[in-house]
């Protein structure tokens, strides 16, 4: 059976909602309840979330998405990666996992007719 394209336009939008949202709200989260940086770690981590808090902005609007996607994509993957190397199991962070694997998706299969940018 053949899927209409704007039933695919309507799952990206949602897609991107879902992905671009949970980024913004987890990114602005964490800047909320962190202080002033006092070493040049806490600013990364500072830096690292105000990234995940502008690229989800970009990924709800639709603009630069495979960018935005991406970069989020490599914010996802720190937390996996690290795990990995510090000898946590493969599937030892699934959250992690499945959030990552999700941004991936959404940066292949782009932002969509209902969005501020072109795919």
């Amino acid at each position: 059976m053949a899927v209409s394209k704007d039933r695919i336009d309507f799952s990206r939008f949602l897609l991107r909602l879902a992905i671009g949202g949970m980024a913004t709200w987890m990114g602005f989260e964490s800047l909320r309840h962190s202080g002033f940086p006092a070493t040049v770690l806490q600013a990364a981590y500072g830096l690292l979330h105000l990234t995940e808090v502008l690229c989800g902005l970009l990924i709800v609007i639709g603009l630069l998405m495979p960018v935005a996607s991406l970069v989020l994509a490599v914010v996802m993957a720190w937390p996996v990666v690290a795990g990995w190397l510090h000898g946590a199991p493969l599937l030892g962070n699934l959250h992690g996992l499945f959030l990552l694997l999700v941004t991936l998706a959404a940066a292949l299969g782009g932002a969509g007719k209902w969005s501020v940018g072109r795919d």
